[in-house]
């Protein structure tokens, strides 16, 4: 794709660069703008883990699609700065190093800035929704924990004690209000003589 032919920065909307012809494989309904799409993509219509990780990888994809389009724009801005300041040098007979950047390509520039804003915007949607996965999975991790304690008939500090943890540690565990390292899961599986899949409920 020439780049002449994907940006018509003259008319640029930058509320609307998910419409560019460069994003055409991602099938945006014509008639949403930037943050009607981002809004769409922060909310899901049945609040499922599954569907969150849909809309995260849909998320990435358009963030490395943008950065793609982030670095042609300024290519081509570079190329249009040279091409400017070679002509305007011989003309003026000064050296290019003395010329500043001139003001009829500056809706180039600002095309740069509107896609570098939209890129911002959808790296930090990104963090959120990843959050809220986050989240959930502690949340799931931690009500399998504390069934498995129950039926074992343990207490916190008992079964606190067999992987070394805490009784106010492993009440942070249960309650979902941190994240179980790695080594923690395994100490568990191996006290409990069970394996990884059993305590991650994945079997």
């Amino acid at each position: 794709m020439k780049t002449k032919n994907a940006f018509a920065f003259r008319d640029f909307d930058a509320t609307r660069i998910l419409q560019r012809p460069f994003f055409k494989d991602f099938y945006f309904p014509s008639d949403k703008s930037d943050v009607e799409i981002l809004e769409s993509l922060n909310t899901v219509e049945e609040d499922s883990v599954d569907a969150w990780e849909r809309n995260l990888y849909m998320i990435k994809a358009i963030h490395d699609q943008l950065k793609k389009f982030h670095h042609l724009i300024n290519r081509h801005n570079e190329k249009r700065l040279d091409k400017y300041n070679k002509k305007k040098s011989l003309a003026e007979k000064v050296t290019i190093t003395e010329l500043q950047r001139p003001a009829p390509i500056m809706e180039y520039f600002s095309a740069s800035l509107s896609v570098l804003e939209l890129m911002n915007k959808f790296k930090n949607l990104h963090h959120e929704i990843e959050k809220k996965i986050q989240v959930h999975y502690r949340k799931e991790f931690a009500a399998r924990l504390k069934q498995i304690r129950q039926t074992l008939g343990l207490s916190q500090r008992q079964l606190g004690d067999l992987i070394n943890i805490s009784p106010q540690g492993f009440s942070f565990y249960e309650r979902g209000e941190r994240d179980v390292p790695v080594h923690t899961i395994i100490r568990l599986a191996k006290a409990l003589n069970m394996n990884g899949n059993q305590i991650l409920g994945l079997v």
